[in-house]
């Protein structure tokens, strides 16, 4: 596999982690802190830690129990495959939730929307790194990253580089966001808070078809590779 087969492999789920609705309020939000932009950029050092933590972690496995030898390419491809029904299974099961929810106008908002404008920087990195750690969902999909990443037999130092690129792309919203703010403060106000509001406003339906649309793509892929 080239590089740009790999990428092209990766794609899909750098997309599916890059549109984050939860995570783009929440960098919106620590904008409006003391420390403002340091406070954000903090934040999404903390989401990218995390996930070399768990890449490392997750590579590491994979070595251990052989699978990223060559002549075991076969049963590391069918492990790609699984995964990807697996993350498919995932969203579409947070899809149904929402979509069986009851909305309720009254209910207040989340715990960490409430706190998130007072954090620090040092409690921005920490709420960052920690959002990504506790994540079922995030393991998953850093866990077939880490797979299909593996299936392109590169070295050892190659591959952490890659995971690592993957790692910083899948950000680039959020560090997108901090830039407007960054080259344009007091228009990015008006800005981000449009998006802010749209996006609170919008939450349930945004999220339903997210994760409908990449649970069916992933299920799919995986499924067709599974038996193909």
């Amino acid at each position: 596999m080239t590089i740009s087969e790999l990428w092209l492999a990766l794609l899909p789920i750098l997309l599916a982690m890059l549109i984050s609705p939860a995570r783009t309020i929440a960098v919106i939000l620590l904008l409006h802190t003391p420390k403002q932009a340091l406070t954000a950029f903090t934040f999404v050092l903390g989401l990218i830690s995390a996930m070399m933590v768990q890449g490392i972690v997750l590579g590491f496995l994979f070595s251990f129990v052989g699978l990223t030898m060559e002549e075991r390419g076969p049963e590391l491809m069918t492990v790609v495959s699984v995964m990807f029904i697996l993350v498919g299974i995932i969203m579409l099961t947070g899809a149904a939730k929402f979509i069986f929810q009851e909305e309720d106008d009254d209910k207040p908002p989340p715990a960490w929307l409430e706190k998130i404008e007072f954090l620090s920087p040092r409690s921005a990195y920490s709420t960052g790194f920690g959002w990504i750690m506790v994540s079922p969902k995030q393991w998953a999909f850093v866990l077939t990253a880490v797979a299909v990443i593996f299936t392109a037999n590169l070295e050892p130092i190659a591959s952490l580089v890659n995971f690592f690129i993957f790692s910083v792309l899948i950000q680039l919203t959020y560090f997108l966001i901090i830039g407007i703010h960054l080259i344009m403060p007091k228009q990015s106000e008006a800005i981000l808070d449009g998006i802010f509001n749209w996006i609170k406003k919008n939450f349930r339906p945004v999220v339903i078809v997210l994760f409908s649309g990449f649970g069916l793509f992933f299920l799919i892929k995986g499924t067709s590779e599974l038996i193909g």
